[in-house]
């Protein structure tokens, strides 16, 4: 209310409330980029984190989904330089001007291509923040569909060129986080501190 004063609260105590005012357009109107839900959110798995830039809307997922598998296969740059907008203004929020010294991705895997869709999005993310892209491990071309369960089947992370002191790992999409973890455990070990970035991760109602 207008002249009300208002109260601090202790952190702890604080209640944190989702924005419920946001109009849901209808699925045919949204595409892809205007049904997902633009919530970053830190995401963890064992000892890795990653910071997720979007969120699948629960009533529009299944669309988003083929909607995503058809992006994948059609890699149209507008779409693709969109979302590395996107990503590459939340990386500038938390690091600053200088992000890092280079950016990184997930080897592609289940496209069967060199020229991925999360490669794409990484060195897209890399021209919008001027930051050199440097692809640390190769391809790792594999068939089947992607799920934890395969993920052991594949051959280890195979190292082509070295890291640099400070990388952005990025990637589109996280579901379990096994590869975000898998590819930030390895850059770490090699000596680069890393961020994991990715644009879709988790769902809301």
């Amino acid at each position: 209310m207008p002249g009300e004063m208002l109260e601090f609260v202790e952190f702890g105590q604080a209640t944190f409330r989702a924005v419920a005012s946001e109009a849901e357009r209808p699925r045919e109107e949204a595409g892809l980029l205007g049904s997902l839900v633009y919530r970053p959110t830190v995401f963890r798995r064992n000892h890795v984190g990653w910071i997720a830039a979007c969120a699948w809307r629960t009533r529009a997922k299944a669309d988003d989904i083929v909607a995503l598998k058809r992006a994948k296969r059609e890699l149209d740059p507008g779409l693709i330089d969109n979302i590395a907008e996107s990503v590459a203004a939340l990386v500038l929020q938390l690091h600053g001007c200088r992000a890092a010294d280079a950016i990184t991705t997930v080897p592609c895997g289940h496209s069967r291509r060199p020229d991925c869709f999360g490669k794409r999005l990484a060195q897209a993310v890399g021209r919008s923040l001027g930051v050199q892209f440097l692809q640390v491990f190769a391809d790792r071309p594999c068939s089947g569909v992607s799920h934890p369960k395969e993920f052991r089947k594949l051959p280890p992370l195979r190292q082509i060129a070295d890291p640099v002191s400070s990388m952005i790992l990025v990637d589109d999409l996280a579901t379990s986080g096994w590869h975000v973890e898998e590819s930030v455990t390895a850059l770490r070990s090699l000596g680069a501190s890393t961020s994991g970035f990715v644009w879709i991760g988790g769902t809301v109602t």
